[in-house]
């Protein structure tokens, strides 16, 4: 009877994760608000291939392989860093705005840049990201973008053109890594 417990347990163990990327197991869903989000697709992102800094997911209402569907759905979505080493949270924030500025004009930064600042502040009291934090963030439809660090809100910013800025880091025509915006594709 053990034996068949254990067998049952691990099978539905196994069922609540989607993707096992770098030891960091990414849920199949996430609860955001009063939506089931769906994991579309995750990634490691590393520099040099062999410094790797987190695991990144993609959840969404329905999957979808491609980048211009995520950017032009109005639903619910989330994006989930898994901190795979340490540094400071400024690291974090200057790679952020780096991703943000790759994929955007002049004209478009401008109409984002105090939300950006913002969006910043938000991790003035976040001073060392260590392996294991999640950095979450979520388009809540008609709200805000939520901005979480292991699972406290740190913050909201209006504005869905916002939460598409910052999607473009992973999913735009600039991405931070190719690999990276497959793998949260889905593909």
């Amino acid at each position: 009877m053990k034996k068949l417990f254990a067998i049952l347990l691990l099978c539905f163990s196994a069922q609540a994760y989607a993707l096992e990327i770098e030891g960091v197991k990414l849920a199949d869903t996430v609860q955001v608000e009063k939506a089931t989000l769906k994991l579309n697709g995750g990634g490691l992102r590393s520099v040099f291939s062999f410094i790797k800094i987190y695991v990144a997911a993609l959840y969404l209402e329905n999957k979808t392989t491609s980048a211009d569907a995520v950017l032009a759905d109005k639903g619910y979505k989330r994006i989930e860093l898994h901190v795979l080493g340490e540094s400071g949270s400024e690291r974090f924030v200057h790679g952020f705005r780096k991703g943000i500025e790759k994929n955007h004009d002049k004209e478009q930064l401008a109409k984002l840049m105090d939300r950006m600042a913002a969006f910043e502040k938000f991790f003035d009291g976040v001073k060392s990201v260590t392996k294991g934090d999640v950095m979450a963030f979520e388009w809540l439809p008609g709200v805000a973008t939520r901005v979480t660090f292991n699972g406290k809100e740190l913050g909201r910013i209006e504005g869905e053109d916002f939460y598409r800025a910052l999607l473009a880091i992973w999913i735009g025509e600039h991405p931070v890594l190719d690999d990276l915006k497959q793998g949260m594709l889905g593909g």
